[in-house]
Parts: C-alpha cells; sequence; structure tokens
C-alpha cells in the first residue's frame, strides 16, 4: 500500500514538527542544567 505525495509530505510535516519539539526540550534541558551548575558553584 503505496503513500500518496499529500500523505507522504504530511507524514515528513509531522516528523519535522516532532523534531523541532524535541530539540526545544533538549535545549531547554541543557540551559537549565547549565544555571543551576553555575549557581551550585556559587556564582549566586
Amino acid at each position: 500500500m503505496a503513500m500518496t505525495d499529500d500523505e507522504e509530505k504530511e507524514r515528513l510535516r509531522q516528523q519535522r514538527r516532532k523534531n523541532w519539539a524535541l530539540f526545544a526540550i533538549l535545549i531547554t534541558f541543557i540551559v537549565v542544567v547549565y544555571f543551576v551548575s553555575i549557581i551550585r558553584m556559587g556564582g549566586g
């Protein structure tokens, strides 16, 4: 059962959206860990 072009484009669009969401979560986690480590080392 082959996908049509429209179905394939929509699947790729959804996958791209999921990838960007995962990227945003990962960056947020890294920033939080960075700031927590700075605070714990006595910076503030």
